[in-house]
């Protein structure tokens, strides 16, 4: 989550609206030089919505649709919290508590033999793949690139559409990894490996991915103060987003987040978020508006709450959050509520669509 309170770099929100200067909101936002996490919950209470919840028809279904390689469109803002207000996270105990990862692999959910460029891991169905450096440039400019089988050390610009990176691995260190900032990108990263090496020194948080324009399919992306940023249009699924962290001490840490979208998909996940601040999923309508939303099937665990739904500068609708689990940590999760606070907090106009969302231990319902 980016909170950049003493950010050397101060930017109005409104001046960032995308129409206008979405590529400078994105450069900011790649160096962890934009809010999202001021006035959401820092107590045990979710914030109170400001309309009654929209009822969902409970589904016993957890099927998710095969994403397709383009997408519908519509409009969205962003989020924020205090870092002063953050709890001492407990000593560890039960199965993962206190922000010590979880020692074991939730079936049925990504994990790394899964995800990530395939290495012959146990259970991996793959074909392994052996990487070669990679040499080519870091600012892609040619409509159809694939990039294939590479070890990426560096941040990849995409100013192309069409492009493709799989089979990889990229590495960088307090910078974001794929930065595409067109909405109509199509751009594609799948069965890769993304990592931060927890080397993120900023005040705000880094997303490793960011910010629109993207479909991701079973990437492995971990250790930066945020994972992945949707600001625009985006889709991941089948993913493992995991252990968001830096050099210091004052990141709020989401492993998604949103500030302003017209479409997001976020399918079929594994998020985990360790801290006890922020998320696993942050939308928040700070930038812009955010909508046309589907976060379906997805297994959540940690942050302060694991799920923000919130109106800000503009407003969040027309979302549905369905069909997905919730970890604690008396079935192996890192806090006992879910999120150290709880599992989800709302304060919009608009609420989405809430069905079957349940915990992974005894699939309980969660009710809004």
């Amino acid at each position: 989550m980016n909170t950049h309170h003493n950010s050397p770099t101060t930017v109005t929100r409104s001046a960032l609206r995308r129409t206008s200067v979405g590529i400078v909101a994105a450069a900011l936002f790649a160096g962890g030089a934009l809010s999202a996490c001021k006035d959401l919950p820092a107590t045990g209470s979710a914030g109170r919505p400001t309309t009654s919840p929209v009822a969902g028809t409970p589904s016993t279904s957890t099927s998710v649709a095969p994403v397709s390689s383009t997408s519908p469109s519509a409009a969205s803002p962003s989020p924020s919290k205090s870092a002063s207000t953050s709890p001492k996270p407990p000593a560890p105990g039960g199965g993962g508590g206190g922000g010590v990862p979880p020692t074991y692999t939730v079936a049925g959910f990504p994990a790394a033999n899964n995800t990530g460029y395939p290495q012959g891991l146990p259970g991996d169905t793959r074909k392994k793949v052996t990487l070669t450096p990679y040499t080519g440039p870091m600012t892609i400019t040619v409509a159809g690139t694939v990039i294939d089988g590479k070890d990426i050390n560096g941040h990849l610009e995409i100013k192309a559409k069409n492009v493709t990176i799989r089979n990889s691995r990229i590495r960088v260190a307090n910078v974001q990894a794929v930065t595409s900032t067109d909405d109509n990108a199509n751009l594609r990263i799948e069965d890769t490996e993304i990592d931060g090496q927890l080397k993120d020194a900023s005040t705000g948080g880094i997303a490793l991915i960011g910010r629109t324009g993207f479909t991701l399919l079973r990437v492995n992306a971990h250790g930066s103060g945020d994972i992945l940023r949707i600001d625009g249009r985006g889709t991941v699924q089948d993913s493992w987003l995991h252990d968001p962290g830096g050099t210091g001490s004052a990141q709020h840490n989401d492993v998604i987040q949103s500030t302003n979208a017209s479409y997001i998909r976020i399918l079929h996940n594994r998020l985990e978020n360790q801290h006890t601040q922020t998320s696993c999923i942050l939308l928040k309508a700070d930038i812009g508006s955010i909508s046309d939303v589907v976060v379906d099937s997805n297994l959540m665990n940690g942050g302060g709450y694991s799920f923000y739904w919130y109106d800000a500068n503009y407003k969040i609708t027309n979302g549905k959050v369905t069909n997905n689990r919730f970890m604690r940590q008396s079935g192996g999760g890192f806090w006992p509520k879910g999120g150290y606070y709880g599992t989800q907090a709302f304060q919009a106009s608009q609420l989405p669509t809430w069905s079957n969302n349940t915990w992974n231990d005894n699939g309980q319902q969660i009710k809004m």
